[in-house]
């Protein structure tokens, strides 16, 4: 009996020490893991922590950058603000203030407003499906008067067709408006004889500037358009036909127009 009985006791001890080895093994384990698990903890706080960081830092670049418009267009309009009080000086005349940022135009004389209203000027850059890209943007700066015309025709340029992603048409493929017409019968045949078709191929357009134009250089205009109080037009300053007809007899050729 004593035999079997120390064999038992023997194999309870053994059993009782791999069982207590083993748990201080799983223990060792357990210990490490919760080591690791603290440190990617610790590691997920500090990316968590960078990121939130650079988030701010992208945020305030994206207001920065948001902001740089206004500011450039402000730091326009004090430079046309000083402008305005050297021309009002020497400058006896009436004279025009376009600004592109509100899309308004003010009529002045001696500093005094005669007329105000809005307008549309140029929208940017510009891209079509064929990936040509153009800048219509309106100029800024102090621009005069180069000359003025009525029944003026709108001769499109090859960017007309372009932006469309159509090719221009080449010399005798555009369509043309007999010129025996009087200036009524030329909108008229354009409107009511021609297609919708038809007309896009019409590289002299009557009507489409209104009555009067006035030249500004450059090819910048002044003339009759949609989109008023927009940033709408090809570099252009679109007014309504009342406001048009006003500035054209108002401003004489040699009148200084500030933009901003």
């Amino acid at each position: 009996m004593k035999i079997p009985l120390i064999v038992l006791i023997s194999v309870l001890i053994m059993a009782l020490a791999i069982s207590l080895t083993t748990v201080y093994r799983m223990n060792e384990k357990v210990n490490h893991m919760r080591n690791m698990m603290s440190e990617y903890g610790e590691q997920v706080e500090q990316v968590t922590a960078q990121r939130d960081t650079l988030a701010l830092v992208n945020a305030a670049f994206t207001a920065r950058i948001d902001s740089v418009p206004f500011l450039l267009h402000t730091a326009d309009s004090l430079r046309i603000r000083l402008d305005e009080i050297e021309l009002v000086r020497d400058y006896l005349g009436c004279y025009l203030i376009i600004d592109t940022g509100q899309n308004r135009f003010h009529l002045r004389r001696n500093g005094l407003l005669i007329r105000s209203g809005y307008c549309g000027t140029g929208k940017g850059w510009t891209q079509n499906d064929s990936g040509m890209v153009w800048n219509f943007s309106t100029p800024r700066g102090i621009r005069y008067v180069v000359k003025k015309g009525e029944n003026p025709l709108w001769y499109r340029p090859d960017w007309y067709w372009l932006e469309q992603n159509l090719r221009p048409p080449r010399p005798g493929q555009d369509i043309l408006i007999p010129d025996s017409l009087s200036w009524d019968e030329q909108i008229a045949y354009y409107r009511d004889t021609l297609t919708s078709s038809e007309r896009v191929w019409v590289r002299a357009v009557p009507g489409a500037l209104g009555n009067f134009k006035i030249d500004l250089g450059g090819g910048i205009l002044l003339h009759y358009g949609v989109g008023r109080g927009r940033n709408v037009s090809h570099g252009c300053i679109r007014l309504g036909n009342s406001d048009l007809d006003a500035i054209y007899r108002a401003l004489p050729v040699g009148a200084p127009v500030l933009i901003y």
